[in-house]
């Protein structure tokens, strides 16, 4: 099973299910609980390809049978309706419904995770495996347990069926039984676990236990409208059992979808974590960036050569204070406009130090936003973008402007592409982006046309 992929599993026992399922018609054997193994097995096997934990795992399980004997019942009477081949009809129906269930599976865990899960992640599983198979072990004996429960004379259909309808019409009492699953599992998710497995399990069946015997005494008092006092302890019994079982299966959906939430969230955080490291290594890479280190040495050089050494001297404090903006904010998320904006100022003095002709940067920033937030250095990339892929000449100025409105600062300039400039990857542009993703949902605005490229960054 190592080496065979999710959905190699799904059809070999959706196969699987419609053989027993057939063998056992023909021979005249009841295969409800040989198909509840089967698709325990299933759902491991998936949920082991998957990388999930073996909580997850056990409410899959629960949820995954409720589903299927609905599914297969059901799918069964329609496929009879149609096809009129009792001997097919069940075989028909279990390999449709596992279809189903597995496929449904593998949807469920993408929510939260991307691609197909290696069999390596399955390694981590090995420390719990004894906890897995327990887990299974009692939801098959429960499985059994209920088999026998129904089956027996105090569980006649109609007493089944008046059982269930006094539970689901009782609003109140679902309800209750819905906002205490939530609370339970939010606490239990954000608690520290300093006791063993076992400790968990032995308080979980007892949150369970009493919640269901609570929720069945509501439900047979017909509580909180009313007050029924024939209400018997022999009732109370087999409403217990009943809601017992609602309460398994509504535990399970819950913990299965607040699973998924936080593993998504986490997921999110995650991929966040990753693209801010990127983005601060695009940085590191801009402060030891060898072309701007050699263009400003060579007009250091040539300035100290003519004797300027005022201009030296500035151009030297103005090369200094460009490389401690960079330090300072490396940790940083955002820095406000008007310090992004005086870091901008330096190295545009720069460059025209270097650009003395056809060269210019032209703003309208209010007062007003300039304690708004941007990401660090993404005006000053913009800039450096501008000047790496178009070309500067007395004949051909570069026009850079920067204009902010109340939301957004826009960067743009007129067009005039090197005729020997290396294509962009976007690789800059591409980080600022995704860091705006991921620190307010608002992506970043980019026009090109003919004669102009616009990039506008939103204002935090």
């Amino acid at each position: 099973m190592r080496s065979l992929k999710v959905s190699g599993i799904i059809h070999l026992f959706a196969v699987l299910h419609a053989v027993v399922a057939l063998s056992c018609h023909l021979a005249g054997i009841n295969d409800e609980l040989v198909l509840t193994l089967l698709t325990i097995v299933l759902i491991v096997l998936i949920c082991l390809k998957r990388g999930l934990n073996v909580e997850f795992t056990a409410a899959s399980v629960i949820v995954v049978n409720v589903i299927g004997y609905l599914l297969g019942t059901g799918g069964a009477q329609l496929i009879e309706l149609l096809l009129h081949a009792p001997p097919v009809v069940h075989a028909v129906s279990t390999f449709i419904t596992t279809e189903i269930l597995g496929w449904s599976i593998v949807w469920f865990t993408k929510l939260f995770r991307r691609g197909d899960d290696t069999a390596s992640r399955s390694s981590a599983w090995t420390p719990r495996i004894g906890l897995l198979l327990l887990a299974v072990g009692v939801i098959f004996v429960l499985r059994l347990a209920y088999v026998e429960l129904f089956t027996s004379p105090s569980f006649s259909t109609d007493r089944l069926y008046h059982m269930a309808d006094l539970l689901v019409s009782n609003s109140a009492a679902l309800i209750i039984l819905l906002c205490v699953n939530i609370i339970y599992v939010r606490h239990t998710r954000r608690r520290e676990t300093r006791h063993g497995p076992i400790a968990e399990i032995a308080a979980f069946l007892l949150f369970v236990l009493l919640t269901s015997a609570c929720v069945a005494l509501i439900t047979g008092l017909h509580l909180p409208f009313a007050f029924d006092r024939s209400f018997t302890a022999r009732e109370f019994l087999q409403l217990w059992i009943i809601t017992l079982l609602v309460e398994v299966i509504l535990y399970s959906v819950v913990f299965m979808v607040d699973y998924a939430l936080v593993a998504r969230a986490v997921l999110r955080a995650e991929r966040g974590k990753a693209h801010q490291a990127q983005f601060r290594y695009m940085k590191l890479k801009q402060q030891v960036n060898p072309h701007f280190l050699f263009n400003s040495l060579n007009i250091l050089d040539c300035l100290v050569c003519e004797q300027r050494t005022e201009q030296a001297s500035v151009y030297i404090h103005k090369l200094a204070g460009i490389y401690r903006y960079m330090l300072q904010n490396e940790e940083e998320t955002l820095v406000r406009l008007h310090e992004e904006m005086a870091f901008v100022g330096m190295y545009v003095d720069l460059l025209q130090v270097r650009f003395p002709e056809g060269f210019r940067v032209e703003t309208d920033i209010s007062d007003e936003v300039m304690n708004r937030h941007v990401l660090p250095c993404s005006v000053q990339l913009l800039i450096e973008n501008a000047i790496k892929h178009n070309s500067v000449g007395a004949d051909r100025p570069l026009v850079i402007r920067i204009v902010a409105v109340a939301e957004a600062v826009t960067v743009s300039n007129n067009l005039q592409l090197k005729v020997s400039g290396n294509p962009s990857t976007r690789v800059g542009l591409n980080y600022i982006r995704q860091q705006y993703l991921d620190l307010s949902g608002i992506p970043i605005g980019i026009r090109c046309t003919d004669t102009e490229y616009c990039v506008t960054l939103p204002l935090l």
